[in-house]
């Protein structure tokens, strides 16, 4: 694939978490790039309307759900929350963004226990987080890439808790142009453009396709309008679990 891009402007707002510190937001794109087989474009791609199935039988979801975790804490004032999954049976992976400044870290499983958990990595050029629990002994899910056009569901957690899972649609792989996590400094993020209809709280969602394989961690969604949202892509998290997670890691303040 031809990978020099075309870089737009795009005005992205993230509506997956409400932020305790919204003045010094660092997480706003501020250009997606295109491979250049693409034409020049003034407005983010529109990845068409979101699907309405996500191809998983109801076994295959449910069985899916109960890996993933509800994540919250207070930051900054105020409670905050985001979605997350299993990758180990007592690790779990979320968006690094989800525990700015967060002093204890709750996580929520679905038979409905609350434990605490510290994190393990924090990764402010990804936007991704790992988290160790004690006692939680989930399934964890695989990680795997995908094709453009993959579909699944999202599992993102609403703020009763509980799980909500959401259809996908990968349309291509992107670069986002955006200031790092709790920092300030502009970075390149390899990620997915999806079509899906994201909402607060789906931030650190695993994107999982018909097979079981996480292919995506939910991060964004575009202002513009509905249907359109952003995840790392999952081959870049598999990377960072072959590091060592033995030790607690610092994570910014507000």
């Amino acid at each position: 694939m031809n990978r020099r891009r075309t870089t737009l402007l795009v005005l992205v707002t993230f509506a997956l978490f409400v932020s305790a510190c919204a003045p010094d937001d660092p997480l706003t794109p501020s250009a997606v790039t295109t491979p250049a087989t693409r034409p020049p474009l003034s407005d983010p791609p529109d990845p068409g309307p979101p699907p309405t199935r996500d191809g998983l039988t109801a076994g295959t979801r449910d069985r899916l759900v109960a890996s993933t975790v509800w994540v919250s804490g207070l930051a900054c004032g105020r409670e905050r929350e985001g979605s997350g999954f299993a990758v180990g049976p007592d690790l779990i992976a979320t968006a690094a963004h989800v525990i700015v400044g967060i002093d204890t870290i709750r996580i929520t499983l679905v038979d409905g226990r609350t434990l605490e958990a510290v994190p393990v990595l924090f990764d402010t050029i990804d936007d991704l987080a790992v988290l160790r629990t004690e006692g939680a002994n989930l399934t964890p899910l695989p990680l795997g890439d995908a094709p453009d056009g993959t579909i699944g569901t999202l599992i993102g957690w609403r703020d009763d808790p509980r799980p909500d899972p959401t259809p996908f649609r990968i349309d291509r792989p992107v670069t986002v142009e955006i200031t790092e996590v709790a920092g300030t400094d502009t970075v390149d993020r390899p990620s997915w453009l999806l079509a899906a209809n994201v909402e607060s709280g789906d931030s650190g969602a695993a994107l999982v396709d018909d097979s079981g394989v996480v292919v995506g961690i939910a991060y964004a969604t575009t202002r513009r309008d509905a249907g359109v949202a952003y995840a790392v892509r999952a081959t870049t998290l598999a990377e960072k679990l072959t590091t060592d997670l033995s030790a607690t890691t610092e994570v910014p303040g507000c």
